[in-house]
């Protein structure tokens, strides 16, 4: 028989049937086609609430070391969006608490894998702030990944936190950029116990503008935080935070500074 006479006989069969055995006959030759559409109309519903939840980055922040990684931050994005008028119902902040990196520069995949994390992002210009322990911050900063804080910030707010101001010797920066010019290059690291003594917090000294040929302001101490000493993000080592050079979103970037320094 062929297949249009046979769904021809099925019709008449059902010819005044119970809506009930319509229903049963409609599922049971059907039902192939019902799962399919089924399957599709589910991943087209998770497709689009997927792109109406992802929501364009106002800041991204990358904090190395925290000592709590556990922490809410919900209450400080909101502070930060206020400051900076970012709508956070069309926008959103990432502040990422949970990168690792020996002290004083790479020593295992793990701390080259958060390298080239931070380099990805701040490459292509999706990174706005590194928070580091002091002696990562001092790796990242010889490598020329921070802005020039008087660009960012006023005469006056600078000398609010002139006590917490991280520089770095713009001469040891152009020194070093040359290095990084030869195809040879390989990225210096420090002593870890080195390292490590450098960024207690508990004998800490930071480095003397006065003893630079021409000092440049790129970071913030956070010892004073109240935000970071709260939540125990920085307090057996120094933290500082710093904006990066090519950093999307410098406004935003500076209210997470003037943030966490209230």
């Amino acid at each position: 028989m062929a297949v249009r006479d046979d769904i021809r006989a099925q019709r008449e069969k059902l010819k005044g049937a119970p809506l009930k055995k319509k229903i049963s006959y409609f599922f049971y030759y059907y039902k192939i086609h019902l799962i399919v559409a089924a399957v599709i109309i589910v991943s087209l519903i998770w497709i689009i609430n997927r792109q109406l939840a992802t929501k364009p980055q106002a800041l991204t922040g990358i904090f190395i070391n925290a000592e709590n990684t556990d922490i809410d931050t919900d209450s400080l994005e909101r502070q930060i969006a206020k400051r900076a008028g970012i709508d956070l119902s069309r926008k959103s902040i990432f502040l990422d608490m949970t990168n690792t990196m020996n002290p004083g520069g790479p020593t295992d995949q793990y701390d080259y894998t958060t390298i080239e994390k931070i380099q990805t992002r701040a490459f292509n210009s999706k990174l706005d702030v590194i928070g580091a322990d002091a002696s990562n911050f001092k790796f990242f900063a010889k490598q020329s990944y921070f802005c020039d804080l008087r660009d960012i910030f006023s005469d006056s707010e600078l000398e609010k936190y002139k006590d917490d101001i991280y520089y770095v010797d713009k001469k040891v920066l152009d020194e070093e950029s040359k290095k990084m010019d030869n195809p040879d290059y390989e990225v210096e690291t420090e002593d870890k116990e080195k390292a490590k003594a450098f960024e207690l917090a508990s004998s800490f000294v930071k480095p003397d503008p006065s003893e630079m040929d021409d000092p440049i302001p790129v970071g913030i101490i956070l010892s004073d935080s109240s935000f970071v000493k709260e939540n125990n993000v920085y307090n057996k080592n120094v933290g500082v935070i710093g904006i990066i050079d090519n950093a999307p979103h410098k406004k935003a970037a500076a209210a997470l500074v003037k943030t966490l320094m209230e």
